[in-house]
Parts: structure tokens; sequence; C-alpha cells
């Protein structure tokens, strides 16, 4: 599949892009979780308002679409 002279370069620059990608996501996650614990009972409240209007809105896009499927047969298709 791949000629021996390309496996050679590839795996060190796959496995340090996996390492440096790791380490982001690592990073990432760790500076989320200490977000949400310097979040106060307030901004909790509110942060679960939002996910909760989120939920609703995507039901009814969710309809929509469905409505649409019945009704408009290929409009994903011709809308692009």
């Amino acid at each position: 599949m791949f000629r021996p002279e390309v496996l050679v370069f590839m795996i060190p620059i796959v496995a340090i892009v996996m390492g440096i990608g790791s380490a982001m996501l690592k990073t990432y996650y760790q500076h989320k979780e200490k977000m949400v614990h310097h979040m106060s009972g307030d901004q909790m409240a509110e942060l679960d308002q939002m996910s909760k209007i989120a939920d609703t809105l995507d039901q009814r896009v969710a309809v929509l679409e469905s409505i649409l499927d019945d009704e408009v047969p290929n409009w994903r298709q011709k809308n692009g």
C-alpha cells in the first residue's frame, strides 16, 4: 500500500501529531473543567436554562425537518 520510504517519514510524523493532539485535548478539557468549577450558582442556572432552550429548539428543528421530508421530498438536495 505505502512504500517503505514513505512509511519511514509518516510513522514519526503521525506519532508527533498524535502526541501534540492528545496534549491539546487534555489541556482543553482541564481548562473546561476548571471553568465549570468557577461558575456561580446563577451562572450554572443560566447555563442549565440555555441548555433546555437549545434542546427545545433542536426538537423543533427536527419536527420541521420531518414535516419538510413528508411534504417536499428531496428538499435537502434542492437547497444544498
